[in-house]
C-alpha cells in the first residue's frame, strides 16, 4: 500500500469517527425526554434551588415553591433538547455527589450542597468563544443556566418571592424614572 492510500483510508476513518460521534450526541439530545423522571427528581430541585437563592429573612426558593415551578417549565416550555440535557444534568449532579462524597446529594451537608453547586457552575460557564454560541445553539443551554434561571423566574413570580423578597408596589403610580433607593432596599417586584 502506498502512503497516499494510507493518509486517505485514515482519514476516511477519522471522518466516520466523527460522524459517529456528532450523530450520537445529536441522538441523545433530540430523542423523546423521559420527563416522567422530573417528578422523582423534585426534591433535589427543590435542594439545587435553594442552594441558588437561600432562606435569609426572606423566604428562600423551596418556600417560595420553586420545585413545583420549574419542573412545570421544563415540561412546557423548553425544547426538546434542552429538556434532555437538563435531565441529563440532574443524573449529573447525582453521580457527581456520590464520586465526590460517597453519597447522593440529598444527604450531603450544606456545605457540600454548595461545592456540588459551585462545581456545576463552572462547569457549566459558557463563554464568548463561537464553538460555545454554537453548542448552546445546537443542543441548548447547558444544565446549571437552565436551572438558574428557572429558579429566579420561578422565585420572582411567585407570591412569596414577589411580596416578601422583593419591594412590591401594591397600587402602581405615575411614571417615575429616577427614585432614590435607601441603603438596604429591596428591589422592585413590579416595573
Amino acid at each position: 500500500m502506498n502512503r497516499r492510500k494510507a493518509i486517505g483510508r485514515l482519514l476516511l476513518l477519522s471522518g466516520a469517527g466523527l460522524a459517529a460521534g456528532a450523530g450520537f450526541t445529536w441522538f441523545r439530545y433530540y430523542r423523546k425526554p423521559a420527563l416522567e423522571e422530573l417528578d422523582g427528581f423534585k426534591p433535589m430541585i427543590e435542594e439545587l434551588a435553594e442552594t441558588i437563592i437561600p432562606e435569609t429573612d426572606t423566604p428562600g426558593a423551596k418556600s417560595a415553591g420553586a420545585g413545583e415551578m420549574i419542573i412545570r417549565l421544563v415540561r412546557e416550555c423548553t425544547p426538546r433538547n434542552a429538556q434532555n440535557r437538563f435531565l441529563t444534568g440532574l443524573a449529573d449532579v447525582q453521580d457527581y455527589a456520590r464520586s465526590r462524597f460517597g453519597k447522593p446529594y440529598m444527604d450531603c451537608s450544606e456545605t457540600e450542597k454548595d461545592a456540588v453547586t459551585a462545581h456545576f457552575e463552572i462547569r457549566d460557564r459558557t463563554g464568548k468563544s463561537l464553538r460555545d454560541k454554537a453548542m448552546n445553539k445546537l443542543i441548548g443551554p447547558a444544565f446549571f443556566q437552565t436551572l438558574k434561571k428557572y429558579t429566579v423566574i420561578s422565585y420572582c413570580t411567585s407570591r412569596q418571592g414577589a411580596t416578601r423578597g422583593l419591594q412590591y408596589d401594591y397600587l402602581p403610580g405615575v411614571y417615575r424614572g429616577r427614585i432614590p433607593l435607601a441603603a438596604g432596599q429591596k428591589s422592585w417586584a413590579t416595573s
